[in-house]
């Protein structure tokens, strides 16, 4: 049973700001600040407590305002169940999950809304966004302003195009009528917007005005705990969907035979990578080479898979650690020379 505070009268949102949050008291604040600062009046904000057992209560009563609305659950709900929760409240006409350590710039809102109102006929809106990895802010790889939903996702596949869900704007009415995300399914936000792009074309504000954070001390991130066996066989699940719908949009065999070879790399370089990111938590060399056998269906001999399954399986975390920083900071001179020379 979830309590809330009383919405106050105010004129109807466009944009659903949803902020889920279950123990992270000292990174919640900066991301309802951050939906509180934003430039556009036509929001509203959702904070919904998923049974805490700390300090994050006392954390969201500092926060109030005729456009924030929060819920209080007395016990932990799955993830898929409070995100189903969160856009059944949602009034916008819009919606934006932000996760409780994700933050927004001002202007969020009032680009995604704005590049909606240009083209109304858009599946979802993703704008620029910054991963985190601690110090380091690695730029995501964007899109041109419109693109349609197949090419969006062939060049996700083939690592052109990056999307957080903190970035991505949708529809309330699509999420409600793709139906509440199942229960055996951990990537919600490649559920969601995987379908979304093939019903139509996708629109991206190239600024950065989101940031996910990726790498903290925590390490707990919610897909850093997916085993990768879990990883492996939903991420191939979802590329062949994607399969599927874009050779029904009647694409070219040879482009279906490259998005396919591209799916096949993305999901064995993506299980490769939950090696890492379960060590990285936790788990212990020996887990490591447990996971293989299972893992073998989802995975590839490329150099990328081999070096990065054997240092999950042999390297201490600490090392593990600073090679992920060594690989971003890579990742931001590579990116700032490619930008510099547009």
């Amino acid at each position: 049973m979830a309590s809330s505070k009383p919405r106050l009268p105010q004129s109807a949102p466009r944009l659903t700001i949803a902020i889920p949050t279950v123990n992270r008291p000292a990174l919640l604040g900066r991301a309802i600040e951050s939906a509180l600062s934003q430039s556009s009046p036509d929001i509203e904000i959702i904070v919904s407590d998923n049974g805490s057992t700390d300090g994050t209560p006392a954390v969201i009563n500092r926060y109030s305002g005729p456009r924030l609305r929060t819920f209080r659950h007395e016990s932990t709900m799955s993830a898929a169940r409070h995100g189903e929760f969160l856009i059944n409240q949602a009034n916008g006409e819009f919606f934006v999950g932000l996760s409780d350590d994700d933050f927004l710039e001002p202007d969020f809102a009032a680009e995604v809304l704005a590049m909606f109102d240009r083209n109304r006929g858009l599946s979802f809106v993703y704008t620029g966004c910054a991963v985190h990895y601690e110090h380091l802010q690695v730029p995501a790889i964007v899109g041109p302003e419109v693109e349609p939903g197949a090419a969006f996702l062939a060049a996700h596949y083939a690592d052109q195009r990056e999307v957080c869900w903190c970035a991505c704007a949708t529809r309330v009415r699509d999420l409600r009528e793709l139906g509440p995300q199942p229960d055996d399914r951990v990537l919600g936000d490649m559920f969601f917007w995987t379908k979304l792009a093939l019903r139509g074309p996708v629109g991206c504000v190239s600024r950065v005005l989101s940031h996910y954070v990726l790498l903290r001390s925590e390490m707990d991130n919610i897909s850093h705990a997916t085993s990768p066996r879990l990883w492996g066989c939903e991420s191939r699940l979802l590329a062949a969907e994607v399969i599927e719908g874009v050779a029904r949009t009647g694409a070219d065999p040879a482009d279906l035979a490259r998005l396919s070879s591209n799916c096949r790399r993305h999901v064995a370089r993506s299980t490769a990578n939950q090696f890492v990111w379960a060590r990285m938590r936790g788990a212990t060399p020996a887990e490591a080479w447990s996971w293989l056998p299972s893992c073998f269906p989802y995975l590839s001999w490329s150099p990328t898979v081999i070096s990065r399954v054997g240092a999950a399986a042999v390297l201490p975390r600490r090392m593990l650690r600073a090679l992920l920083l060594r690989g971003a900071d890579k990742l931001v001179e590579a990116r700032s020379t490619a930008h510099n020379l547009c």
